[in-house]
């Protein structure tokens, strides 16, 4: 027997039991990691700051999903650009041509003319670097700074993303008829035009206060008279189509949000996850233009270019808008006070 052979056919079992071994441990590591990360995800539940107040729940539940992913075998990976098969096999070529060349040149001693060639070489297989390394798509879309995509497009991002928006989603704020969603539809109504179809999510409130505005607008024209003014308000709000002065105020009103509102795309807003309580019935959204990012998250106080923060107000089991500007209801008047730094209404009042 030989037994340098016989070495090397147990080196060769040995090998093949250790790895066997490594998969089965890596396996069973990953099952008690799952395991132990769902009794923390039932923790992290009862926990109302962690759960209320930060994504900390969506991440350890999209962990878990990755995890029985990689554990059943599906494919996860962040994607990534095809490699130019043909440019990689030009570039082999010509490394291995000037390659040999600067070889033969050297064959007896270094010559420095080499290094032209050698040059060439080096920058094809820096080039085959190039084409074959760090070729993950980053995230589309532009985001404010210290803010993080929810999801980038690749497999495990996604999971992610569709973990946390499941659970950001799960108190019904982002249906139609929640906050967010009212919101949503508020807007998209105002940006198209539908003005009857925008007043139908705004309280009685709102409205009111939008007619004074309009009329404190146009006192050089309907009269100056505070009384006069209330009782065409007054009219105006019990006649609505009917009064004499609607079309001219429905007009106004559009042209001044689609003015505002008009480059916002209605089918690209996000909303920003946390609760805002300001009141009895009363809550603050954020709305946010997300362009083509899919959605952000943030660990800490974030300017958001193009925020949008609403007031909106629970009346008789519906969420109504209140205030499209002002972090209260607004107070009717002549002028109206919404609420808001710099309203030239409130800034031309005398002292």
């Amino acid at each position: 027997m030989n037994p340098e052979g016989i070495a090397n056919a147990v080196v060769s079992v040995l090998a093949a039991a250790g790895t066997l071994a490594g998969v089965t441990s890596r396996t069973r590591r990953r099952r008690n990691e799952i395991k132990e990360n769902l009794a923390l995800a039932e923790e992290l539940q009862k926990n109302t700051i962690l759960r209320d107040h930060t994504p900390a729940v969506a991440w350890l539940h999209g962990k878990i999903a990755l995890d029985v992913a990689k554990l059943s075998g599906q494919p996860i990976g962040a994607p990534k650009k095809p490699i130019p098969k043909g440019s990689v096999i030009f570039a082999t070529v010509l490394l291995l041509g000037f390659g040999g060349w600067t070889y033969w040149l050297n064959r007896d001693g270094f010559v420095w003319y080499s290094l032209v060639t050698g040059a060439l070489a080096t920058s094809m297989l820096i080039s085959i670097l190039g084409m074959t390394t760090n070729r993950e798509i980053p995230p589309e879309g532009e985001m404010p700074e210290g803010a993080h995509p929810l999801g980038s497009g690749s497999d495990s991002q996604n999971v992610v993303a569709s973990v946390a928006m499941a659970a950001m989603s799960s108190d019904g704020r982002y249906e139609d008829d929640g906050q967010l969603g009212v919101a949503f539809r508020f807007v998209r109504h105002m940006t198209a035009g539908e003005f009857d179809e925008a007043l139908s999510l705004a309280d009685e409130n709102w409205l009111r206060c939008r007619i004074q505005a309009w009329l404190w607008n146009a006192r050089a024209v309907v009269g100056d008279d505070e009384t006069q003014l209330q009782e065409t308000a007054d009219a105006m709000m019990t006649s609505r189509e009917q009064h004499d002065l609607w079309e001219a105020f429905s007009s106004a009103e559009v042209d001044a949000f689609h003015n505002a509102w008009g480059d916002i795309d209605p089918e690209q807003l996000g909303g920003a996850s946390r609760r805002r309580r300001v009141g009895p019935d009363y809550e603050l959204v954020v709305v946010v233009p997300l362009g083509e990012s899919g959605g952000y998250f943030v660990n800490s106080p974030t300017p958001v270019p193009g925020g949008m923060t609403f007031l909106m107000h629970k009346l008789n089991g519906k969420w109504l808008l209140a205030n499209h500007l002002g972090i209260a209801p607004p107070l009717p008047g002549f002028p109206p006070t919404w609420w808001v730094v710099g309203d030239p209404s409130i800034e031309e009042l005398p002292d």
